[in-house]
């Protein structure tokens, strides 16, 4: 049994201090002080004389009292400053004079008339004198703050008031009725100025007399007490505090300068917390945000407070008062400029304490998983106890209602808030759902008084705006489990409810669709398009998992909630029918319902093709209205987007005939489109339909898309408008078209042929578009014969133009001649000039190579693939090299002298550091040039394993992979700096291991798992083998692995002696035998320049001329027309320039600069 306070054993005797009352003897002394001149205060000895308590003569010690406040003031608000000085030197003379021993001879006492006087108040119940000493007392210890001469005053002053004997006193103002503010608030400001001084230097002292001092019951029933503020302006509220607005600074001083174990006894007060929060909503503005400022700073961001005491402070209760602040009104004047109001911070202190485990409030979960059991760690392998790969014995209705959730207390508190009618309570209603995605069925399914019948109201749209947000928001990663996949899906229900919830029936959406109400129809359809998005991330998420561990469970979920989805929805026809009406003929709703219905197409394609829908027919439909000219940019971004969404659900229609003419066009849909996209001066509106026509050429095998740019690319850009076009050769190319679709085996038959003519040793294997056959066997139709006016001109110069193209983005040139000189030989004699010239340089070639850079961004202007092109003498080469952007020279990246990774990493979770680098950035620390700050990197990376082992997190590969940096580190001879090859290595590990999904995963894993520590000389070579020269461990992985490769050589290229290492790894001839192989990605190529181009930076140019050859190397792949000729002549130029010469020239014979010379094609 702990013991009793003082106010416990005898309330009465703190407000008494005697068992009988002592008669008052009339004329005494004076319960009032009358008003009268202050006496100016100008020497110690006036303070002296005025400042000794005697009881016959009280009045003259409070006449002194208050000159001495005078004083004091003129000290803390003083506007002569050159009076001061003198003022300050006056009270530290007074204080010197005011030391005296103490009862037992030991402890020095400070201002000994102060507590005699304070004495005398308390025991005869004279509230005037014991409100005028206290609130001295705390006006006092303002002045010692004020300047460092007064600390020792300070510090005595706080050592004699917590004395036994001194510190009872408190009691009997703190305990005084709640009514007699003027006894109870100059004592809690002492105390508060005790608290604070010096940045809490006595805080813990204060405490540690809490009996007196922090006596729980009253500082509860002083916190309790508040005060209506209506009616006050902001000058009352801030200049008379209520009893409660001062209790509750004084418990936030405390929580601010207490340290964790004091302040986690103070939290588990619980009668003097739900004080705080009971009564929240009839406090000031300015309180508001101390409390929440204090609550949020000092003890939910406090991580040293174990979130189990955390987890008591706010309750459902507590957070029900805390939402009533959002319908708070702040009185005039009393929310500053610039100051947030109440609801504002109320919101962000709700949104945080509320979205995290950390903070008590938030319980960790599984996400759609259920609530785990007891015995479960919250994420084991739960297996189904009904057969995995059975169809479960279930009925397909599903369940009907959500399993038991984990947060309950946060389950009860969304109950009380209003999603629909207020944009903050749905904004911590979403931010809520995010951070628990297992509230979202359990939310739905106790809220029974939602309706979602279509009423035009401010309730409906909030409602429907809140449902659209529900539905958008992402599927957890894994469905909310922690380590991976489990081994069976969420439930049903819960997956379903996250996709469309239970009020969005299919009686409801059909009712908004029928709707005379414009906005009514618009938002169904929008919450239906979330909905189809979410439901194919969910199905691409079920997906993933059936991969990842394999079950027939996955697939039967996927198959039942599809089936579940498509009873809640609108059927197919429902949507056809609302498309044909007038109200859905308008621009906006017209692309949101074509939207919809595409959406239909794409994740219910089953649904969609049940329904016969003819989409040929709104498909031309769109055609016509896109070819129209529209009246406005908005209308004509409309008819884009609507034909895009027709073409992709073309694609989906089986019966859809891309090559067939309709009556309504005057070409088939796919050379409509074709030429649209020619047409068009705004290349990017339509990159959406180039996207999609690129598939259907792709399944048709009607032209080659492996170069960049492809065929297509080159169809556009010979028919663009600045090219001419002319319906003559439409006409032409679409019945090519049309023949080649109806039997592409002939065609295929026929390249064949052609790559079989000799000379065989020349033949051609590399890309070629098939449909030029056709072009080739319909021409002599066109083109064979003599006619007047010769109408096959337009023909003849479109092909023309097309082969030049079709040359240049680097098709087979042996085919592509074989091809022109069957042209010419079947071409009428008007017509053989123009073919001829197929692959010459001529003035009119320069237009269709703009509009190709125009399509696609890729230029070819000044250099052509073929040596027997001539390039014009009127315009230069390098005149359209000078609006290309500048090549980057991949100069390495210089050490950050202030190297704020050493620290960054502390000021974040764990988890949050491995995201944004910030421990990526330690290590890297370690290669530092400075010797003081690779030590400091040591220690603080041994911290960081500290807090890996003291939090027990399910990070342990990043363990290991910490402790074999420093045990290599340790390798090191004299402390040399780790070179960049090991310490970009392990930098860029830390993120892969923080993703057990990444494609790096198991080639890490097990490159850490060989050894204790690492022979960072010999990291290049090993994971050149285990990437480029070895299988990947995924089947579409190895050129994402290749790519992690390059880019991490190129990080760490960064100094000479990285430099040596590639040399003595043979990097660069590995790299540079890769880059001509067949298997080398473009990406791959580019990374691969770039590295060289560093390897120049640091100084490796002669390594590169003497051991790779590189001059000779880069002369090859200009001979091959390789498009990135710009970077190899630069490389050519800078890796010459910035070599030894005189080893260079001693090397080569003196020949190695005339072969420069040739390459870059300037004198070096």
């Amino acid at each position: 049994m702990g013991k009793r306070s003082v106010f416990e054993a005898n309330p009465k005797a703190a407000h008494t201090g005697h068992h009988a009352k002592r008669q008052r003897v009339d004329g005494s002394y004076d319960r009032e002080l009358p008003a009268g001149k202050v006496e100016e205060v100008i020497s110690t000895q006036q303070l002296q004389r005025s400042l000794v308590f005697d009881q016959g003569d009280v009045r003259s010690l409070r006449e002194g009292l208050q000159s001495f406040k005078r004083f004091l003031d003129s000290i803390l608000y003083s506007t002569e400053q050159d009076e001061l000085p003198r003022k300050r030197a006056i009270l530290r003379e007074f204080l010197d004079t005011q030391k005296e021993k103490g009862k037992d001879a030991k402890d020095t006492v400070l201002l000994p008339q102060f507590i005699q006087a304070w004495d005398y108040a308390a025991e005869t119940n004279f509230d005037m004198l014991l409100a005028q000493v206290t609130a001295e007392l705390a006006l006092l210890f303002k002045v010692f703050a004020t300047h460092s001469d007064f600390e020792q005053y300070g510090s005595l002053l706080c050592k004699t008031l917590l004395q036994p004997s001194v510190a009872r006193r408190f009691v009997r103002n703190l305990s005084a009725p709640t009514n007699r503010e003027n006894v109870i608030l100059p004592a809690v400001r002492l105390l508060i100025e005790m608290t604070k001084y010096k940045e809490g230097a006595f805080a813990r002292s204060v405490y540690t007399r809490k009996d007196f001092t922090f006596e729980p019951k009253i500082l509860a029933r002083n916190i309790a007490a508040w005060k209506n503020i209506q009616g006050q302006s902001a000058e009352e509220i801030q200049r008379k505090p209520s009893v409660r607005t001062v209790s509750v600074r004084y418990l936030l001083a405390h929580l601010k300068y207490q340290d964790e174990r004091t302040k986690a006894e103070i939290l588990a007060n619980k009668d003097v917390i739900r004080a705080v929060f009971d009564h929240v909503t009839v406090d000031p503005p300015h309180l508001i945000s101390e409390i929440l400022d204090a609550f949020r700073n000092h003890v939910f961001l406090d991580k040293t407070i174990p979130r189990a005491v955390k987890s008591r402070i706010l309750n459902g209760r507590a957070l029900t008062h805390l939402a009533g602040l959002y319908r708070y009104e702040a009185p005039e004047g009393t929310v500053g400029e610039g100051k947030k109001a109440p609801d504002a911070l109320a919101h962000d202190f709700l949104r945080l304490v509320c979205t995290s485990p950390a903070y008590g409030v938030m319980l960790p979960t599984q996400g759609y998983y259920p609530q785990p059991s007891d015995d479960d760690d919250g994420d084991v392998q739960m297996d189904d106890l009904l057969d995995p790969d059975g169809d479960f014995g279930l009925d397909f209705a599903g369940p009907q209602q959500p399993s038991s959730v984990r947060n309950i207390i946060l389950s009860e508190f969304l109950q009380s808030l209003r999603p629909y009618a207020h944009i903050l309570h749905q904004e911590l209603v979403i931010d809520i759902f995010n951070a628990c995605p297992e509230l979202i069925s359990d939310y739905f399914y106790k809220t029974k008084d939602f309706n979602y019948e279509p009423k035009l109201t401010a309730t409906w749209i909030g409602f429907s705006a809140f449902l659209y947000q529900t539905i958008e928001m992402p599927v957890p990663q894994y469905f909310g489990a922690w380590k991976g996949y489990r081994a069976g899906p969420p439930p049903l229900y819960n997956l379903l409810q996250s996709v469309l919830p239970q009020p969005v029936t299919q009686q409801v959406l059909i009712k908004c669709l029928n709707s005379n109400s414009d906005l009514i129809q618009l938002f169904a359809v929008r919450v239906l398009i979330v909905a189809f998005h979410k439901l194919r991330n969910v199905l691409k998420e079920l997906d993933n998992a059936r991969l990842s561990r394999p079950g027939q469970s996955w697939s039967n979920t996927s198959m039942r909630l599809v089936n579940e989805f498509s009873q809640r929805c609108p059927p197919m026809k429902t949507i056809i029918t609302a498309f044909r009406q007038p109200a859905f003929q308008k621009g906006l709703k017209r692309e949101a319902i074509t939207r919809l219905l595409r959406l239909y197409f794409e994740v219910t394609p089953q649904v969609a093709l049940e329904e016969k829908f003819d989409v040929s027919v709104p498909l031309c439909n769109a055609l016509i209205q896109a070819e129209k000219l529209q009246d406005s940019a908005e209308e004509k971004a409309f008819c884009v987007m609507e034909l895009e969404h027709w073409i992709q659900m073309a694609r989906h229609s089986p019966a859809m005939r891309w090559w067939q003419k309709n009556k309504t066009l005057a070409q088939s849909p796919f050379v409509t489109l074709i030429k649209l996209i020619a047409s068009s001066p705004e290349s990017e509106l339509y990159a959406g339909i180039k996207t999609l026509l690129v598939g259907i050429v792709r399944d048709q095998e009607m032209f080659q898309v492996q170069t960049a740019p492809d065929a297509l690319d080159s169809l556009i850009a010979s028919l663009s408008a600045s090219c001419g076009q002319s319906g003559l050769v439409l006409d032409f190319l679409d019945d090519c078209c049309a023949r080649f679709s109806k039997s592409p085996i002939k065609y295929f038959d026929d390249l064949d042929a052609l790559r079989a003519k000799p000379p065989a040793s020349n033949s051609g294997t590399g890309a070629f578009s098939p449909v030029v056959l056709t072009l080739v066997e319909q021409w002599p139709f066109k083109g064979g014969k003599s006619e007047k006016g010769n109408p096959a001109e337009p023909i003849a110069q479109w092909l023309s133009k097309l082969l030049y193209l079709l040359k240049l983005i680097g098709e087979d040139e042996h085919m592509l001649e074989l091809v022109r000189d069957s042209l010419v030989q079947s071409a009428d004699k008007a017509y053989q000039d123009v073919l001829k010239d197929s692959f010459l340089w001529k003035m009119g070639k320069e237009k269709v190579k703009e509009a190709l850079k125009l399509a696609t961004g890729a230029d070819f202007s000044g250099s052509e693939r073929s040596s027997t092109s001539p390039v014009p003498r009127e315009q230069p080469a390098e005149e359209p090299e000078k609006t290309l952007p500048a090549v980057d020279l991949e100069l390495p990246p210089e050490e950050d002298e202030k190297h704020p990774g050493l620290n960054r990493w502390r000021k974040k979770e764990l988890e949050e550091s491995i995201e944004d680098g910030d421990v990526g950035d330690l290590l890297l620390c370690l290669c530092s040039k400075h010797a003081e700050i690779r030590i400091q990197a040591v220690n603080n990376t041994r911290q960081l394993i500290a807090m890996l082992d003291r939090e027990k997190s399910d990070q342990q590969q990043l363990w290991v992979l910490l402790n074999q940096t420093l045990e290599t580190v340790a390798t090191l001879p004299d402390l040399k700096p780790l070179p960049y090859v090991g310490g970009v290595f392990a930098a860029r590990c830390v993120k892969v291991l923080a993703e057990p999904i990444h494609y790096m995963y198991p080639k890490i894993s097990k490159f850490l798992t060989s050894r204790p520590y690492w022979e960072v000389r010999n990291i290049p070579r090993r994971f050149s083998h285990i990437t480029i020269n070895s299988e990947p461990d995924e089947d579409d992985g190895y050129h994402k692995e290749v790519g992690w490769f390059l880019d991490y050589l190129l990080d760490c290229l960064r100094t000479p002696e990285d430099m040596e290492i590639f040399r003595t790894n043979n990097i660069f001839e590995r790299l540079l035998s890769y880059y001509t192989s067949k298997s080398c990605a473009i990406a791959s190529k580019e990374k691969i320049v770039r590295l060289l181009l560093r390897a120049v930076a640091v100084g490796g140019s002669t390594t590169l001329i003497t051991r790779c050859g590189l001059v000779s190397w880069i002369k090859m792949m200009l001979d091959s027309n390789d498009y990135r000729y710009r970077e190899l002549r630069l490389l050519a130029e800078r890796v010459y320039g910035l070599c030894d010469r005189e080893k260079v020239d001693e090397w080569s014979s003196g020949t190695i600069g005339g072969m420069v010379k040739s390459v870059v094609g300037v004198a070096t």
